[in-house]
């Protein structure tokens, strides 16, 4: 009878042990598939918050390239040389350090770049955003810690100023809500939104005027006023982008966009920090988001994210779950072909007498090893087939449990990073998967077969070793 013959014979005889064997092979190749599976997996998702108040993209300024642009401009003053370039400038003091600085044409955001991407097809509203601004507050007190020491503060107030508030990041992140008044609108001026607890400070209401000045001139520089449209209340405090109490969230004060440049003695020269772009409809925002970069303006010069909060973090966190299938992987296997040495190992060390008969009549080591590993390759054969058939169903809850957790992640994450308070629509906005995408094609098929031969003939090899270690007299003394 040939080897195969045997080995067929074998297995049936105990179908227990097989049985036992099939199982822990049919498991081990269910995960070879669902790793396997996971590595070319595809993951649709939907941010719930985009679809509630649409998709939107931000702009900022690029630090690396601002630095670069800072060496350019140093090299171009010189070397040792007080001087101006471009908005950057460079000073030798008295005692002979040096000191340098960027104003506000340096390292503001560009107008006519901000509206170029505005234009984009399909970008259906637009948001810019100024720095915080420190002012002098000329008729009014701001608050102020009595027991903290104020000699190293400027002593002012900060204003944000908005193109739209609505878009405001705060007021996006429910941070503030409107409790008196209203929001500021495109197109107004001279108009203010100020905290509960500086209107309660100073008695102040609607339609009362705030005045601001040069915070550095406080006696001779211009005066601007500002009139209250809306009284905000703190849901969650506003994080100070500083120390000091000029930079506390009672003491900032949103104002139209072009406001807080007049009032820091910079009119005509603002700082916008931020740009935000609202996609019209949210499922083409991919092919919104493509246009935009083709959009004519150096690049180099910014970060464009996706403001969304979720979808950019998803992505990048879905990218590691080729990563963990990886992992997944390696422990199966190796988990595999260390329990299936153990397995083969008492198999064997219970056929002794079948080995010593074996060994009696003239057949080798080897081919005693050989046919165990044929009995080995018919149950893997057969536990493969099995486990192609439940492939699919098992690659795809794998696969669904891998994305829940990493949302799980990546929303812990974004809870950490942020310390934001969602609005009442945000409070629902939850990264969902609409489908995670698992094929199993011919490659992954030939995948999932090669690795469990692999981990059977590596099982049988390992475990082989008790037989071939020991002479045929030690193996044939044991039948007694």
């Amino acid at each position: 009878m040939n080897l195969f013959g045997l080995a067929i014979r074998s297995v049936i005889r105990k179908p227990v042990k097989s049985i036992i064997l099939l199982l822990i092979v049919f498991v081990a190749t269910s995960f070879i598939y669902a790793g396997w599976a996971c590595q070319s997996a595809s993951v649709q998702t939907q941010d719930a918050g985009r679809q509630a108040l649409g998709a939107s993209f931000r702009l900022e300024g690029n630090e690396a390239n601002r630095h670069t642009r800072i060496d350019i401009l140093s090299e171009q003053i010189g070397h040792d040389v007080s001087g101006s370039a471009g908005g950057f400038h460079q000073k030798q003091l008295p005692n002979g350090s040096w000191m340098s600085w960027a104003d506000n044409s340096f390292e503001t955001l560009l107008l006519e770049d901000i509206e170029k991407i505005a234009g984009t097809e399909g970008i259906a509203d637009y948001n810019v955003t100024t720095a915080n601004t420190v002012v002098n507050p000329v008729n009014f007190q701001r608050i102020e810690d009595p027991d903290v020491d104020q000699s190293s503060d400027q002593l002012g107030v900060s204003l944000r100023g908005n193109l739209n508030m609505a878009y405001d990041f705060d007021v996006q992140k429910g941070n503030i809500v409107v409790g008196d008044g209203r929001l500021i609108e495109p197109g107004e001026s001279d108009v203010c939104v100020i905290s509960r607890e500086l209107a309660e400070l100073n008695r102040l209401s609607l339609g009362d005027v705030l005045q601001f000045n040069n915070w550095r001139e406080r006696e001779d520089s211009t005066v601007y006023d500002a009139v209250i449209i809306g009284i905000y209340d703190s849901v969650q405090k506003i994080m100070p982008i500083m120390a000091g109490d000029t930079y506390r969230a009672e003491n900032i004060i949103f104002t139209n966009l072009r406001f807080p440049e007049k009032a820091e003695g910079c009119d005509g020269d603002p700082l916008f920090q931020y740009a935000t772009f609202w996609v019209e409809d949210v499922d083409a925002y991919e092919e919104v988001k493509a246009r935009i970069r083709e959009v004519d303006i150096n690049w180099e010069r910014y970060d464009f994210l996706d403001n969304t909060g979720m979808s950019d973090t998803m992505a990048e966190n879905f990218n590691d779950l080729s990563d963990m299938s990886s992992l997944l992987l390696v422990f199966v296997v190796v988990s595999a072909v260390l329990i299936l040495s153990f397995v083969f190992l008492f198999w064997m060390r219970n056929r002794i007498h079948e080995i010593g008969i074996l060994l009696s009549i003239g057949r080798s080591k080897l081919q005693i090893t050989a046919q165990v590993l044929a009995e080995g390759l018919l149950i893997g054969v057969a536990a493969f087939l099995l486990a192609t058939l439940t492939a699919p169903a098992v690659s795809k809850g794998v696969a669904d449990y891998l994305v829940g957790y990493q949302i799980q992640l990546a929303e812990e994450r974004e809870q950490a990073d942020a310390g934001m308070v969602a609005s009442s629509l945000l409070s629902e906005s939850e990264t969902q998967v609409l489908g995670v995408s698992v094929k199993i094609g011919m490659d992954v098929i030939l995948f999932a077969f090669l690795s469990t031969a692999g981990i059977v003939i590596a099982s049988v090899f390992f475990s082989g070793i008790y037989v071939m270690r020991q002479r045929p007299k030690e193996i044939l003394s044991q039948m007694s």
